[in-house]
């Protein structure tokens, strides 16, 4: 890829690259916040308890919970069981015989009256008032009856009602319950007696009960909250399809708590939510505009490819938020297609940290957070390790192999983990492998075409630049055959060095093919397309030929963009000579002025440059200049070969070109006896056959 170095060093710090910083990570978290806080799900509902559902609610998935509504129901039933607990006011047998005391002294005053009637010392109205004195809570009509009873009836009355009274208040007496034992009191009265009788007997025993025990608020509180922890936590099971309310049913609290465990329900945002949502976000865009400015400067300082990467991300992320909660389809979403591109397009560590952050937005998304934030890292992973380049289709079908088995393993792992029953097990295995399946797909379906529309080169865009039928390099060879045939061989030379230091051996052969095409605007300025013709530069002043000469670099960018060809390659055809010398017309102009340097100025003789800031590109600029300075060698022998290989690149070293390519002093080594090999091998000998005998080729073997 063609980044212009300058670009990177003046943008990598200062102002300006804080301000971009600011801008991408603030847009990146606000955007991830709002994904992560709206919700656009389609299958949730907005429901409360008492509502009345609108259609039949079916379970997408399996899930165990322990119901709050039924374990607080059946704590409270077993709390409501357990009986008050009491304790003595006094002794029970100091409040039974305070009673009896009482009840005897009373009894004991009315039989007084009733002897002093029966001795005349009282008469009817004295008796009456005297027994209402004793007796202030009898009836008029009880009093009458009192008054005309004669002393053995009143004992017979005051026997059955102290002993019923003995007998209440030997038992216990609850305080809150001295109503009911009055009137068991009452109850409890021999039948021996007439009914009148029986009923003063009962309302006066009634009258002296008292309790005896009290209700202890601690005791019955301890023993409640005994009870109440004695019950366990009830688990409710809802299996995959089965119908949680039908339509028309009221929602009951438990019905409630199904649709929110499902992930059905609409969730209130409450504020700690947005808040985690807030960091989240904030988070992961800090990190991911950390790691690209850091580490992915092409990516970060290009804006299409930043623009493609963050695209990416928050399309997916969105997807993602969709089918979360959705039984598989969290599972389904091909993730994996979106690190595959990443990978492709841009870089496999970028890549990689797609892959981190979707996962990372995976489990944030999900209620079971930790199974869909492995499955999504470890299908991006696989993704980025298996595509390593995408030269042909069955690149990318080894990597969905790659994916899906990778899903699959997950999936089952925490399958069995979770003891899931084996249709869990092979819902598993499908979703794992249409995820990888529709990964693949989308991959080898799109990135071509976001290639294009992003300005990203693509290897199968280079492929079909190095197809020798393509429209330009026809012409290039119609039109400038020498010129067709130097690009050839120069592609040749930093295919093979390009693969020794580990560049990219397509891309410089790509570039080598067309970073002379300016050569076809002028074909005969140029001495490979002459034919042994006239030289044009006899006749021209030296100036005035390297005007002509270094124009072909600007006219082979004009037809680069005028033939569609990639940036990238456009931007190889000034590289390849960089800022270097026409030596040739330099040395031409010295010698017609006598040597005077000042006069013929050097820079007048240069390039325009830039120069080469990529591997590739020194690389191209060295193989330009070493196959046009071997194919002058007389003698083309190892020896002389390797001394010329040397001399070109010394030069180029010497003279700054490669100072902004990146390349190390092993690499130029590397570079170097990769070219001799390919020299040796372009100009091997061959065997010298007789004038008159004309070889006959073996169709078994070369002779030559």
């Amino acid at each position: 890829m063609f980044i212009p170095r300058t670009l990177a060093d003046t943008e990598s710090s200062g102002r300006g690259a804080w301000a971009r910083a600011a801008i991408v990570g603030g847009f990146l978290a606000v955007t991830l916040f709002a994904i992560l806080s709206v919700n656009i799900g389609g299958g949730q509902v907005n429901l409360a308890v008492g509502d009345v559902a609108k259609a039949d609610i079916t379970a997408p998935l399996t899930v165990s919970f322990f119901s709050d509504s039924l374990t607080e129901a059946a704590r409270t039933a077993a709390e409501d069981a357990v009986a008050p607990v009491y304790e003595p006011i006094a002794p029970l047998a100091d409040i039974r015989d305070r009673q009896l005391g009482l009840y005897d002294s009373l009894t004991r005053a009315v039989r007084t009256i009733l002897i002093q009637r029966d001795a005349g010392t009282i008469e009817g109205g004295e008796v009456l008032a005297g027994l209402s004195s004793v007796l202030p809570a009898f009836a008029d009509d009880q009093i009458a009856l009192l008054a005309s009873l004669p002393v053995a009836d009143w004992t017979s009355i005051t026997d059955a009602g102290r002993t019923v009274l003995e007998a209440t208040l030997s038992a216990e007496v609850h305080d809150d319950m001295l109503a009911d034992a009055r009137q068991q009191v009452r109850t409890n009265i021999t039948n021996d007696l007439p009914q009148e009788q029986r009923e003063i007997a009962g309302d006066l025993a009634a009258a002296h009960v008292a309790p005896n025990m009290q209700q202890s608020a601690a005791k019955t509180a301890s023993a409640r909250a005994a009870a109440r922890d004695a019950v366990p936590e009830i688990a409710v099971d809802v299996r995959e399809g089965e119908t949680v309310v039908r339509e028309g049913d009221p929602i009951t609290p438990l019905i409630l708590e199904k649709l929110e465990k499902l992930g059905l329900t609409r969730p209130r945002m409450e504020v700690t939510t947005l808040a985690g949502h807030a960091l989240v976000a904030i988070l992961l865009a800090s990190l991911l505009v950390a790691f690209l400015w850091r580490f992915e400067p092409t990516i970060w300082f290009r804006n299409r490819s930043l623009l493609l990467f963050m695209l990416a991300l928050l399309g997916t992320a969105v997807a993602l938020r969709i089918s979360a909660d959705r039984t598989l389809w969290a599972y389904v979403v091909p993730t994996a297609a979106t690190v595959l591109l990443t990978a492709i397009l841009l870089d496999g560590a970028a890549g990689a940290a797609m892959a981190l952050a979707l996962a990372t937005l995976a489990g944030v998304m999900n209620q079971d957070a930790f199974v869909p934030a492995a499955y999504t890292l470890a299908g991006g992973l696989a993704a980025v390790i298996t595509i390593v380049r995408a030269e042909r289709l069955n690149v990318f079908v080894r990597a969905g192999v790659a994916i899906g088995l990778t899903n699959v393993v997950v999936l089952t792992a925490f399958n069995l983990i979770e003891q899931r029953d084996l249709p869990a097990i092979l819902q598993g295995l499908a979703a794992g492998s249409v995820n990888a399946a529709l990964s693949v797909f989308l991959a080898v379906g799109s990135f071509a075409v976001l290639g294009n529309l992003f300005g990203i080169m693509t290897v199968f865009q280079l492929l079909e630049l190095a197809n020798p039928s393509s429209r330009l390099l026809r012409r290039l060879l119609m039109e400038t055959p020498g010129t067709y045939h130097h690009s050839v061989m120069v592609g040749n030379l930093a295919e093979r060095a390009a693969e020794t230091i580990g560049a990219d051996p397509l891309l410089a052969r790509v570039a080598a093919y067309y970073h002379d095409i300016g050569k076809m605007k002028n074909p005969l300025a140029f001495i490979e397309n002459q034919a042994g013709a006239h030289n044009i530069h006899d006749d021209l002043t030296p100036e005035s030929s390297a005007r002509i000469i270094a124009g072909h670099v600007r006219d082979g960018i004009d037809l680069g963009y005028e033939f569609g060809l990639p940036v990238q390659i456009i931007g190889f055809i000034p590289q390849h000579h960089g800022t270097s010398v026409m030596s040739y017309f330099y040395g031409k102009a010295l010698r017609e002025l006598g040597g005077d340097e000042e006069v013929a100025a050097r820079d007048r003789y240069r390039y325009p440059g830039p120069k080469p800031q990529s591997r590739e590109a020194a690389i191209l600029m060295l193989a330009d200049g070493v196959e046009a300075s071997v194919r002058s060698l007389e003698e083309k022998d190892e020896v002389s070969i390797r001394a010329m290989v040397n001399r070109i690149v010394d030069a180029r070293v010497e003279d700054g070109q490669l100072d902004e390519a990146e390349l190390t002093l092993r690499n130029l080594s590397q570079i170097k006896e990769a070219f001799v090999q390919q020299l040796l091998g372009m100009y091997h000998t061959r065997i010298q056959y007789p004038e008159n005998v004309v070889p006959i080729e073996s169709p078994q073997r070369d002779m030559a």
